[in-house]
């Protein structure tokens, strides 16, 4: 059986090839940017419950639990503030408040 014209490198050639491609590509990886964590990490759910998506929003929490912000600067100030939901850029934005006692069966 004939080999086709393009196939020709034998397989040490190859080996050869491998060992010179796969540190250039090792040492190519080492000089990209470090990756790096945004605090507060965006999507999610944060400790007691919370959870913002925007620029900052959320921002002061501390022991505040199941808020919603979305958007800049939504409930920027809420500090320990519980239960609120702020939509839209700076919605709630000085708000430190939460609902009162007895809308929670208190």
């Amino acid at each position: 059986m004939r080999k086709h014209p393009k196939n020709t490198r034998t397989k040490a050639e190859n080996k050869k090839l491998f060992s010179l491609i796969i540190p250039l590509i090792l040492a190519s990886s080492a000089f990209s940017p470090p990756a790096q964590a945004v605090v507060p990490a965006p999507d999610g759910s944060y400790a007691g419950f919370n959870t913002a998506e925007g620029q900052n929003a959320l921002f002061s929490v501390t022991t505040g639990v199941g808020n919603t912000a979305v958007g800049w600067l939504s409930l920027w100030s809420n500090t320990d503030g519980s239960f609120n939901t702020g939509v839209g850029a700076g919605a709630l934005l000085f708000n430190v408040g939460e609902r009162p006692n007895y809308w929670r069966g208190n």
